[in-house]
């Protein structure tokens, strides 16, 4: 007994200095020799006099038979800090085994107790509880964690352990209750910032939050909550502005808070302020990993004529020191091998999805390597369900709108962007994707220029809605209003040398030929090799100058 007492203290010391390892190989052997049935093993165990020899002559011809005796207690702590050096190992499937052979042994605490009886050792109870929470919580079976944390008695839940049971309620759709633990996490902890972002998610608005003590001045916490509040409730230009005031009003500059900026512009579909906001995030701390996928998501769709390739190489070298075990690094990755036109972005996209299943980013990566492998059809259902794990995932609906036009599923398309626009509400981007649909159908392209005359005045730099426009315009033979929609951009940016050569083009077939000459003349004076054409949509453009030569045609004709 007294010998199992002494080896069980050592396996608390190798516990205790993180010896993991060491502490399941000890504890496999010691749970070994106290089952109720003897175990054959080797004299590891044993006593060894001083006095023993190990000449042939001493050694038995049979093995011994070890078995120490201990008591229910002492079992409960062997399990207990086998599981919990399993569980420090991440073998989570193990841990969650040993931690249910420990709660059996104390059966009484799964079921309420008379109030004149304690629990045996509660407070290692309650912890194995909250491990064996944590073990189903990453096998995704929220319902039984849910229920392990809720056997604990309510008196004995720490913030820690509401904080995990509110979780599991949003998880499990339970938001009445969510809403209640949460309230009750900020009557313990008012600075929970976790349990405020999650009310106000679960729609409690700011000013039915509990109040900051007033002895403190939190103005810049009321500020960043603001903005979050913002972006909850979708409106991103208010929470930029909430973000911008509170960078700027801090003594050094917060990576949280430029993440939060980054990310609201990102929603808002001001990528390059998005782009700079990430690349400060990035430089202020090289190893954040959140929402590092949508940053290299900007990278690669950046068109601008400084080549972003460099800049992905080294956030993916970044990323990949930082963990491997996380979503958002193989999603940074892929982006990178799809910049270099590798086919493994699919892979790496994959390799995402089995972190995490249901990463919207990592699902955006795949559905776009699965159009660049000709994929088609799976493609579109990539991005369908994207679109079915966030209903307010503009990129998403974009590509699948995309998509479904090039299978010429117009119809479709069209009924995908309307929905777009009910969800995301009326603004440039989506009024822009709406437009698009509706003039891909032969019936509606002139109700398509009301809406991509709504996106041009939304954001007059949108180049896809003017080149959309123009080819609409083109179609229906309007000339005059084409010249007039591309002559307006082109005086804004006129370093796109495609676009003014069709401009060019389109003067002199409208008659104005002295004026196409001039334009003619810059467009070939432009240096195409240094801006390496990057801000081109060469499809849609083709497009246009082939719309301009069959209307010019049909003109003739009639």
């Amino acid at each position: 007994m007294k010998e199992f007492f002494a080896l069980l203290d050592h396996l608390k010391s190798l516990y205790d200095n993180g010896l993991y390892e060491d502490v399941k190989l000890l504890a496999d052997m010691l749970i070994a020799t106290t089952d109720s049935s003897p175990v054959t093993s080797q004299s590891f165990f044993s006593t060894v006099s001083a006095s023993t020899s190990f000449s042939s002559a001493s050694q038995s011809s049979t093995a011994n038979t070890i078995s120490f005796q201990c008591d229910p207690k002492d079992k409960y702590t062997l399990l207990y800090l086998y599981g919990n050096a399993a569980f420090n190992l991440r073998e989570y499937k193990t841990a969650e085994s040993l931690f249910n052979r420990a709660l059996q042994i104390n059966k009484s605490n799964l079921k309420p107790k008379p109030k004149n009886l304690t629990s045996l050792d509660s407070e290692t109870d309650i912890q194995i509880k909250y491990n064996l929470h944590l073990c189903l919580f990453y096998d995704k079976k929220y319902q039984d964690a849910y229920l392990i944390l809720d056997s604990i008695p309510s008196k004995q839940r720490t913030v820690k352990i509401l904080l995990a049971m509110g979780k599991l309620c949003q998880l499990l759709m339970n938001n009445k209750e969510a809403i209640n633990i949460y309230k009750e996490v900020l009557k313990i902890s008012k600075f929970s910032i976790v349990a405020i972002e999650a009310l106000l998610n679960l729609g409690i608005k700011m000013d039915d939050l509990p109040k900051m003590p007033s002895n403190i001045s939190t103005d810049w916490l009321n500020m960043y909550l603001k903005g979050k509040s913002s972006m909850i409730s979708r409106d991103y230009k208010e929470a930029i502005k909430s973000f911008k005031t509170l960078d700027c009003s801090l003594t050094h500059r917060s990576a949280e808070v430029l993440c939060s900026l980054a990310n609201s512009q990102y929603l808002n579909g001001e990528y390059p302020n998005a782009i700079s906001s990430f690349e400060k995030l990035h430089k202020l701390e090289p190893t954040w990993t959140s929402k590092m996928d949508i940053y290299a998501f900007l990278l690669y769709s950046d068109k601008s004529e400084f080549d972003k390739l460099s800049t992905l190489e080294r956030l993916s070298n970044d990323m990949h020191q930082v963990s491997v075990n996380i979503p958002e690094t193989w999603t940074v990755i892929g982006y990178y091998s799809l910049k270099k036109k590798s086919q493994k972005a699919k892979c790496f996209a994959e390799n995402a999805l089995l972190i995490d299943h249901e990463n919207c980013q990592a699902l955006l990566l795949r559905a776009i390597a699965l159009g660049k492998l000709k994929a088609i059809s799976e493609s579109a259902v990539t991005y369908r369900e994207a679109t079915r794990i966030n209903i307010y995932f503009y990129e998403a609906y974009k590509g699948l709108v995309e998509t479904l036009l090039n299978l010429n599923h117009t119809k479709d398309a069209i009924q995908i962007a309307a929905n777009a626009v009910k969800l995301l509400g009326s603004n440039h981007r989506t009024l822009a994707l709406y437009g698009e649909a509706l003039s891909r159908d032969s019936l509606t392209q002139e109700k398509s220029k009301t809406y991509l005359y709504k996106a041009i005045k939304g954001d007059p730099e949108n180049q896809e809605a003017v080149i959309c426009l123009v080819r609409v315009c083109m179609t229906l033979q309007q000339f005059t209003e084409a010249l007039e929609v591309l002559g307006k951009y082109i005086r804004h940016n006129p370093s796109n040398p495609r676009l003014m050569h069709i401009y060019s083009e389109l003067m002199k077939k409208c008659g104005k030929s002295d004026e196409a000459i001039i334009y003619m003349n810059k467009a070939s004076g432009m240096d195409t090799n240094n801006l390496q054409m990057k801000s081109m949509i060469e499809r849609a453009e083709q497009n246009i100058e082939t719309s301009l030569d069959e209307s010019i045609q049909n003109l003739h004709a009639n």
